[in-house]
């Protein structure tokens, strides 16, 4: 397939427009914002545009089979065409970012051209994103990524095996997204060079271990079905973890050889999940969207919070009329210095806010010496909030509106 592509639909450029006045340097960036069909089409606009594609700084590649083509399957064989012969053009040209994103992949021969196009491209990009190719029988090679350059990657809408959470061929990676994932096969996520992950809304099969030590900012939004186990992380900075309505049993394997249910959570010498991977953060947020199963099992053994400065709880923390939760954090935070809890609220926006205040006379063994701000936010002040005003108030706070 000609690179050049159809010029009756390539834009039009007056010779003596401002655009021509940009270094090529400017060009090749701004290329890298354009589909990759309309950038390799822009080298039919004048002999100075002819090869600046071939260094666009940027490479998307996004496919869809719903553009209104009624043999989906031709057209996705001359689309694996355009890219292969696309890339072989491009050669060993430094690449910044790149975007793959395929939707409704309808070919055998989808899945080795797509392997290929991201071992090649990731040997290259040091920011990589791969989106929507996600569908019954499709999954990525089971084999480690090897960059030397990538410094950032994004996963959205995949199916992942195990081998590819291998990053120590990625020395250099210090950012990754994981969004909307499946990972059944994924026993290990693995890396020394990640600093900052967020996982979100991904489905794991396994209890899978997340081995990130260097660790300085972690997200872990909403999974489903079991929640990864997280080795300790010394250098964590902050951590925002929301658990979504786990089942109760979901931990609870009948393989009593299974070291990623039974090996983690059983017996005397069981550890936490969640909260002792935690217990370096300075700063955090702990969302749940009910009593789960993971929580109630890591109090029992709760670590330590010996750096932690901020926290924010939601109301599954404040549970009458014992409290036990959020009296068990309370006791292992020795140097909280703000405590925020987010109540029966949705949304980050509340109608009501209230200030706590410590008695003069007489502060609480039980909270930190250090705790100097408490922050109530909430939609109303109705019975149950005020079940935790009350509670409150026996370690000699008192709260004024804000």
């Amino acid at each position: 397939m000609p690179l050049g592509g159809n010029s009756s639909k390539a834009p039009v450029v007056s010779g003596g427009g401002c655009i021509d006045s940009l270094p090529d340097g400017v060009l090749e960036h701004m290329l890298g914002f354009v589909e990759a069909r309309e950038a390799v089409r822009t080298c039919v606009l004048a002999r100075r545009w002819r090869y600046l594609w071939m260094s666009a700084t940027g490479l998307r590649i996004v496919y869809t089979t719903y553009e209104g083509k009624v043999d989906y399957l031709t057209a996705m064989r001359k689309y694996r065409q355009f890219v292969d012969c696309l890339l072989d053009c491009r050669g060993q040209a430094p690449l910044e970012t790149c975007e793959i994103s395929f939707e409704g992949l309808c070919d055998d021969d989808d899945r080795p051209c797509l392997n290929h196009w991201i071992r090649h491209i990731t040997c290259q990009v040091q920011i990589f994103r791969l989106s929507n190719i996600c569908r019954e029988d499709f999954e990525l090679d089971d084999l480690p990524l090897v960059s030397r350059h990538l410094t950032r990657l994004e996963l959205d809408g995949m199916e992942l095996s195990n081998s590819f959470f291998d990053f120590s061929s990625c020395p250099s990676l210090e950012h990754l997204e994981i969004a909307t994932c499946f990972l059944w096969e994924a026993n290990m996520i693995m890396s020394e060079s990640i600093k900052r992950l967020s996982i979100t809304n991904c489905f794991f099969g396994f209890r899978t271990h997340v081995n990130v030590p260097n660790l300085v900012s972690l997200r872990l939004d909403s999974h489903l079905y079991r929640a990864p186990v997280i080795e300790r992380m010394p250098a964590l900075q902050e951590a925002y973890v929301r658990v979504g309505r786990e089942n109760p049993n979901s931990a609870d394997c009948d393989d009593e050889d299974c070291y990623s249910c039974h090996g983690v959570l059983c017996g005397d010498n069981k550890k936490c999940v969640l909260l002792e991977c935690l217990s370096e953060s300075e700063n955090m947020a702990l969302i749940s969207e009910s009593k789960t199963f993971i929580f109630g099992r890591d109090l029992n053994k709760c670590p330590i919070f010996s750096k932690l400065k901020t926290l924010l709880l939601n109301e599954s923390w404040c549970v009458a009329p014992e409290f036990s939760a959020l009296t068990c954090i309370l006791k292992n935070t020795p140097v909280l210095g703000k405590l925020t809890l987010q109540l029966f609220s949705k949304g980050p926006k509340h109608k009501v806010e209230m200030i706590g205040r410590f008695n003069s006379m007489e502060r609480s063994a039980e909270i930190s010496e250090h705790l100097k701000t408490i922050e109530i936010k909430c939609e109303v002040v109705d019975e149950e909030v005020n079940e935790i005003l009350k509670f409150l108030c026996t370690l000699n706070i008192c709260f004024i509106f804000k």
